[in-house]
């Protein structure tokens, strides 16, 4: 049974693959869409279930023959994902016409291949070159943000190898002695993807988008019975649908737009206005539903925006940490000591909206938020080492 559904997958894909390479530039290598590269890759992908790929990436094991025969195996596939993330378009096909029920491409299969490469990264690092095994990052970097199309789920996929990869690249640069010219490239290369940031923006817009389409009624049922659990709350939302005219739709779809300008301006805000304006927002349409028909289908719709913007603001304090981190690290390789104080103009604590808190080590130095993590009541520390 699992062959099959393989099969069948591997079937899906090429017919995907066949269908976005059917262009004039077909003969082209690479090929001017990203995405044909990444589906060969899903494709070729030999995962490896019998190594602790994720304890040695870490850090946690040492390299051993298993997993430098695993790299090895996979070679070609890390070699076209680096073609890959070498192209600026990226375009996956995706039917945006079906509104939330559109089909995403196989998101598990970018996880797997972060793990690959992430795994070549520290087997580079081990080996001292330490320029690749940073190239290797950037392109995790590159790779993240192709997946941030517009569906949510491509957002918080593309989050969490963004969030993965920062863990990396803290761990090689603890590592690696301190070279100007390595630590110059890299600060070029990450300042390069300020012009292209990882953005929530193109998922609201997408949202907004995705709900009136899916606010339809040949749409919405399906919409609500795969989207709600079973519960009082669902059989409410549906015999609403059942009863509901062509108004009610229209109205509802009125009330989604002004839903989402309520809910974009909150993002704009500052981390602690913004958090409890978007807790606020979350609720606002399943409290006015039972009373205000046109809150129906928002109440039906609406993700849980404020667990998005806190990975978001945490996502984006770690990676304004590492900014700052390299900042404080070619200091050292000039001067040979890291600084007494944190330098003037480095990325912030996006929690706070203020500098990071610098303390030096017997190890290395920690940069620490000022501002809490409201949901897990906790202020992020990132600690950085200097090899002795």
């Amino acid at each position: 049974m699992k062959t099959i559904k393989s099969r069948k997958t591997t079937t899906a894909i090429f017919a995907v693959l066949v269908l976005l390479v059917s262009a004039p530039s077909v003969f082209a290598y690479p090929p001017d869409n990203a995405a044909v590269l990444y589906y060969k890759a899903f494709m070729l992908y030999e995962p490896e279930h019998q190594i602790d790929l994720w304890d040695y990436w870490k850090g946690k094991i040492e390299s051993n023959e298993k997993i430098e025969q695993y790299l090895k195996k996979n070679r070609r596939v890390i070699n076209i994902v680096f073609d890959a993330t070498g192209v600026d378009h990226c375009d996956w096909g995706l039917d945006y016409s079906q509104g939330t029920e559109v089909l995403l491409p196989p998101l598990h299969k970018a996880r797997e291949l972060f793990v690959l490469l992430a795994v070549d990264a520290r087997m580079q690092a081990q080996r001292g070159d330490y320029r690749k095994a940073l190239g290797r990052c950037i392109s995790i970097y590159k790779m993240a943000r192709h997946l941030n199309e517009r569906p949510i789920l491509g957002y918080l996929v593309g989050a969490a190898i963004n969030a993965a990869t920062n863990r990396c690249m803290t761990l090689i640069l603890s590592d690696m002695p301190q070279d100007i010219e390595t630590l110059t490239w890299l600060r070029d290369k990450l300042t390069e993807f300020d012009k292209r940031p990882f953005s929530i923006e193109p998922v609201l817009r997408w949202k907004r988008e995705a709900g009136i389409i899916s606010m339809s009624p040949e749409k919405i049922g399906n919409v609500v019975r795969s989207g709600l659990d079973d519960g009082p709350f669902k059989k409410k939302i549906l015999q609403k649908i059942l009863e509901a005219d062509e108004q009610f739709f229209d109205r509802n779809k009125a009330y989604w737009n002004k839903y989402m300008d309520a809910v974009q301006a909150a993002f704009d805000l500052p981390y602690l206005g913004a958090y409890s304006k978007l807790k606020q927002l979350d609720e606002k349409p399943s409290k006015e539903f039972s009373k205000n028909p046109d809150a129906t289908l928002a109440a039906a719709c609406s993700p849980t925006w404020w667990k998005i913007y806190t990975l978001s603001t945490r996502l984006g304090s770690h990676s304004n940490a590492i900014k700052a981190a390299i900042e404080i690290y070619i200091i050292k390789a000039k001067t040979g000591k890291l600084p007494d104080a944190l330098p003037a103009d480095l990325p912030r604590d996006l929690f706070s909206g203020k500098d990071f808190q610098y303390e030096k080590t017997k190890t290395g130095f920690i940069l620490r938020c000022q501002g809490k993590d409201l949901d897990k009541d906790e202020a992020y520390e990132y600690e950085f080492k200097t090899p002795k």
